[in-house]
C-alpha cells in the first residue's frame, strides 16, 4: 500500500520504518511534489499501527523539510525536493554493489580453506586481551580530566615518556618526550610529514621496491617520487653520489621492506652525510624492529644525527594494527610546525588508548609480550624455510630471514611475469613483489610469504599448495 512495507521483525522501529520508506518514496519521485499523504487514521488502520506511529513520522518528515502540514486541509509532499529517477530496484542493486565492494582481502580472506601468506599482520590470535582489557578499564578509571580535553596534540606525556625509556632501553635512543608525537599509525605519521616539509620540499627518494602506501601519500601531497634499486643490504644508497636539491629520502635500514637487507653502517653513514650536506632529512621507516630475529634490534639512523632523520614507529607490529598508534620522534626544530600542522587540522589520537599503554609499558607487559612473540615467529620463520627447502630445494632463494615477519623468496627457472593471483585456485595466497615496485620487470620471479598471523599447522600445506600451482603454470616444459 502506498508504496510502503513495513516489517515487524525489523530492528527499526515502526516510526524509522515509516519515516524511511516516506523519505524514499518522496527522493526517487514516486511521491510527487504537491502529493497529499493519506489521513494518519486512515493510514495507520490500513497497517495496523498505532496512529501515533503515522503521526510522528509525519511530523519528523515535517521538520525535515520533506513534507508541509496545512491546518484543516492535511500533509503534502513539500517543493524544492531534487529527486532521482532510479527505480527502486537499480537502488537496491546499487546497495549490493557497494556491499560487494570492500576489501578485496577481506571479501576473500574469508574463503573456506584457502590459506593466506599475510604480509604485515602480527599474530592477532595471541594479542594480550585479557591483560589490555584490564588496563583499558585502569585507564578510563584514573584518567585526568585534562586528558578528557583535547591535551596536548603531541600525545599524552604519560606515553611520551614511556616511549622515550623504551626506545633508549632498546635501541639506544637518546630522546626528549617533548621530540615525541603520538599519530593514529605509521601512515598519519608520513602525511604529516609530508606535509609538514612540502613548502621546502617537493620530492622522495623511495627505496624500489618498498611498501606501496607511501608513494601514494607523498604524492598526494605533490612529491615527485625517485627510486632507488635495492640489492640483498637494503637501499643502495651508496651509489647516490649527489642529493637532487628538494629531495627527502624515506627508507628501512633496520629490515628493508620487501627485500629484507639490513643497511650497513657504510651506507648508513653515506646517507647521513648527503643529507647533512643538503641540509635534508632522513625520513626512518622502523616498521618492525623489535623482531630482530638474529641478533638484537639495530642502533636506528637516528643515532647517527638527532638533527636530520625522522623516526617513524609504530605499534602495528608488536600489538595490534587495530590500536591505531605510532608515534614520530622529530629533530626539536621541527617540533613545532608539526604541532601547529596538526593542530590546524585538529588531529589527535584517542587519550584513554594512551593512557593504557603507557601504563602497559609501565609494567612492562609490552617487553614480556615482544619477547613471548619473537619466539613464536623465530619457531615459525624456521618451519616456513625447512618447507621451502623441502618441496623446491635450490630452485628457491631465500631472502630477508633475519627479522620481522615474512620472507621474499625468488625462485629460479620459472617464466617471466607469473600470474601469482592464480594461486589462490590452490587455496594458498602469496603476494608477487612486482606489486610493491616502482619500476616494473625486475621482481617478476619473486612473492613475499608472511608468517606473522598464519597458523604452525598451516604452514607446511600452504606451501605444499605453492608446489602444486608452480608444477601447473611455471615448471611445465
Amino acid at each position: 500500500m502506498y508504496g510502503i512495507q513495513l516489517d515487524p521483525a525489523s530492528e527499526l522501529t515502526m516510526t524509522a520504518q515509516l519515516c524511511r520508506q516516506i523519505r524514499q518514496n518522496i527522493e526517487r519521485g514516486e511521491w510527487g511534489e504537491g502529493m497529499r499523504l493519506p489521513p494518519t487514521r486512515k493510514l495507520a488502520a490500513e497497517f495496523g499501527i498505532a496512529r501515533n506511529v503515522v503521526i510522528d513520522a509525519y511530523e519528523q518528515l515535517i521538520a525535515e523539510g520533506y513534507l508541509i502540514g496545512q491546518t484543516g486541509s492535511g500533509t503534502y509532499v513539500a517543493s524544492g525536493i531534487r529527486t532521482s529517477l532510479a527505480s527502486a530496484g537499480e537502488s537496491e542493486g546499487e546497495e549490493l554493489e557497494m556491499e560487494r565492494l570492500g576489501w578485496e582481502g577481506e571479501a576473500s580472506s574469508d574463503s573456506e580453506g584457502l590459506i593466506d601468506f599475510e604480509i604485515g599482520t602480527p599474530d592477532l590470535r595471541h594479542f594480550p586481551r585479557k591483560l589490555w582489557a584490564k588496563y583499558l578499564k585502569e585507564a578510563a578509571e584514573v584518567i585526568p580530566s585534562t586528558s578528557l580535553d583535547y591535551g596536548d596534540i603531541r600525545g599524552e606525556e604519560a606515553l611520551r615518556k614511556e616511549i622515550a625509556a623504551y626506545l633508549y632501553r632498546t635501541r639506544g635512543m637518546r630522546c626528549q618526550p617533548g621530540q615525541i608525537m603520538i599519530v593514529s599509525g605509521s601512515s598519519e605519521g608520513f602525511a604529516l610529514i609530508a606535509q609538514t616539509l612540502r613548502d621546502r620540499f617537493d620530492a622522495v627518494y623511495l627505496e624500489d621496491p618498498t611498501i606501496e602506501f607511501t608513494q601514494h601519500i607523498f604524492r598526494k601531497v605533490g612529491y615527485r617520487i625517485s627510486p632507488v634499486a635495492i640489492d640483498s643490504a637494503g637501499m643502495k644508497v651508496h651509489e647516490l653520489r649527489e642529493w637532487e636539491p628538494g629531495h627527502l629520502m624515506l627508507l628501512t635500514p633496520s629490515h628493508q621492506f620487501p627485500g629484507g637487507g639490513i643497511l650497513p653502517i657504510q651506507r648508513r653513514q653515506h646517507a647521513v652525510r648527503l643529507a647533512e650536506e643538503a641540509a635534508s632529512y632522513l625520513i626512518e621507516d622502523d616498521y618492525d624492529g623489535d623482531f630482530r630475529l638474529k641478533g638484537v634490534p639495530i642502533p636506528p639512523l637516528y643515532t647517527l644525527n638527532p638533527g636530520r632523520v625522522i623516526y617513524v614507529g609504530t605499534f602495528s607490529k608488536t600489538l595490534a594494527p587495530g590500536l591505531r598508534l605510532g608515534f614520530l620522534v622529530l629533530p626539536v626544530h621541527l617540533v613545532r610546525p608539526m604541532a601547529d600542522l596538526r593542530e590546524a587540522q585538529n588531529l589527535r589520537p584517542p587519550s584513554m588508548l594512551q593512557i593504557a599503554l603507557a601504563m602497559f609499558m609501565r609494567d612492562g607487559c609490552l617487553d614480556r609480550h615482544i619477547h613471548k612473540m619473537k619466539k613464536n615467529y623465530r619457531q615459525r620463520r624456521q618451519l616456513l624455510i625447512e618447507a621451502i627447502q623441502r618441496h623446491f630445494g635450490a630452485r628457491a632463494v631465500i631472502q630477508g630471514d633475519e627479522a620481522g615477519m615474512h620472507l621474499m623468496v625468488e625462485f629460479r627457472g620459472i617464466p617471466a611475469g607469473l600470474d601469482w593471483s592464480k594461486s589462490q585456485a590452490y587455496g594458498v595466497r602469496v603476494y608477487g613483489v612486482e606489486d610493491y615496485c616502482l619500476i616494473q620487470g625486475n621482481y617478476t620471479r619473486h612473492i613475499l610469504l608472511g608468517y606473522g598471523n598464519l597458523p604452525e599447522v598451516k604452514i607446511e600445506l600452504g606451501i605444499e599448495r605453492l608446489r602444486s600451482f608452480l608444477e601447473e603454470y611455471a615448471y611445465r616444459d
